[in-house]
């Protein structure tokens, strides 16, 4: 009897050698040399907010070998995207590592670790379990943040700032794409200002977007309103109107209160010309010569804006001034020089004026009244119901609606065209 159990008993040993034997060569993780010492997870709250979002995994392993390379890698799975953590290894005794999984979204998550060599072939893989997670990384966020007033003018100060913000995509090579519309002008993922103090006008509605390759998306939307900025408002001032030639004589842009035209473009226009006019607040009209001056002037703003305004300016012919021309002079009394031409010609002038006396007695009644026209019912002239002014030489001048001088001609009773 004993003889058959003693039979029994080595047969059992030598097919339990027989099946460890298969296990071991059917193990590349055994055959490695590699035995696991040790295995441990841990929660952790990484961001204390009370809620548990990272996982951290202890492993301990044991060769046999005497130098071997191994990679670790933690994968974890939710809704459908898988992320990984890897740890390479190089030890010819013991060693241990520490993978941590930080959760990029809320819910469950599957881990799973895996032991490779250094050829890439899996030696073993080992299922840590599922965890209910919080996100331990930022989400993506985007925020449009405008500096300055919902409705501006042109030219405004004005600046939106894209703050963006994404640690998961990155962190697992999920980067994704950024996409913003409604500007007038193109934008870069790298431009995180936006000068819109240079946008025409309108109404504008900004909305950037933004999605990783996890499948997390973001958006925001804002709204602004541009106007035209008015056009400028000014006047012109003059300091030496009717007053001589050769005395102080200014002609400036005054700005309206509250506005700014330092960097306005001023372009002025006098007739008769003085040649090139300046880009400028004022000019000096002093050294002019004596005459009747149509001055405008055009000031454009930075949008193109142009507002134009006139006046008219008038300088005086100075007693110590010869003019060739035929505009009217200052008389020096008993020290006006004479020549026989001016005797001759006043004779000849005389005797024109007689025939003209003359022939006005002979005229008709109507012609009379045709005479008659430019004076007035007490004899004085008829300014037709233009503005009129009498200078300080006695001068009688009138002005049209579009700038233009008369002078009245006391000799033959009617209006001249200066």
């Amino acid at each position: 009897m004993r003889e058959w159990f003693l039979i029994a008993l080595m047969l059992s040993l030598s097919l339990v050698g027989q099946v460890t034997a298969e296990e071991e060569e059917s193990d590349p993780f055994v055959s490695a040399g590699l035995n696991l010492v040790a295995l441990r997870n841990d929660s952790l709250d990484s961001n204390q907010d009370g809620m548990m979002d990272a996982i951290r995994v202890v492993v301990v392993l044991n060769s046999t070998q005497q130098w071997v390379d191994l990679t670790l890698t933690l994968i974890g799975e939710h809704s459908g995207f898988t992320v990984k953590e890897e740890v390479l290894m190089s030890f010819d005794d013991q060693e241990n590592a520490s993978l941590t999984y930080d959760s990029w979204a809320t819910g469950e998550h599957r881990l799973i670790l895996e032991i490779s060599d250094a050829d890439g072939r899996l030696l073993k893989s080992i299922n840590i379990g599922t965890f209910d997670l919080s996100p331990a990384l930022a989400v993506p966020s985007v925020d449009l943040v405008l500096s300055g007033s919902e409705i501006m003018q042109t030219g405004d100060s004005c600046e939106i700032t894209r703050d963006f913000i994404d640690e998961t995509g990155p962190r697992w090579d999920f980067v994704g794409t950024r996409s913003i519309i409604g500007t007038p002008f193109k934008v870069l993922d790298s431009d995180y200002k936006l000068d819109c103090s240079n946008w025409p006008a309108g109404t504008y509605i900004v909305s950037e977007t933004y999605q990783n390759g996890l499948g997390q998306t973001t958006s925001d939307t804002l709204e602004l309103v541009i106007v035209n900025k008015p056009p400028p408002h000014f006047t012109i001032e003059i300091n030496g109107n009717d007053a001589l030639v050769g005395t102080p004589c200014t002609i400036s842009h005054v700005q309206a209160a509250g506005e700014n035209h330092d960097d306005y473009t001023k372009d002025w226009i006098i007739t008769p010309s003085i040649g090139m006019a300046a880009n400028a607040s004022s000019l000096d009209c002093s050294k002019w010569d004596s005459g009747v001056y149509k001055i405008l002037l055009t000031v454009t703003n930075d949008e193109e804006i142009k507002t134009t305004g006139g006046t008219m300016l008038i300088r005086m012919p100075s007693p110590d001034v010869t003019t060739d021309d035929d505009a009217p002079v200052l008389s020096r009394g008993e020290e006006t020089e004479t020549s026989n031409v001016g005797i001759f010609g006043i004779g000849i002038l005389a005797l024109v004026l007689g025939i003209a006396v003359f022939v006005l007695m002979m005229k008709g009644p109507e012609d009379d009244q045709m005479g008659n026209i430019m004076l007035d019912e007490i004899g004085e002239p008829d300014a037709e119901g233009l503005p009129t002014h009498l200078d300080d030489n006695g001068m009688l001048w009138r002005r049209h609606d579009d700038g233009e001088m008369d002078w009245w001609d006391r000799s033959s009773l009617t209006w001249k065209r200066w």
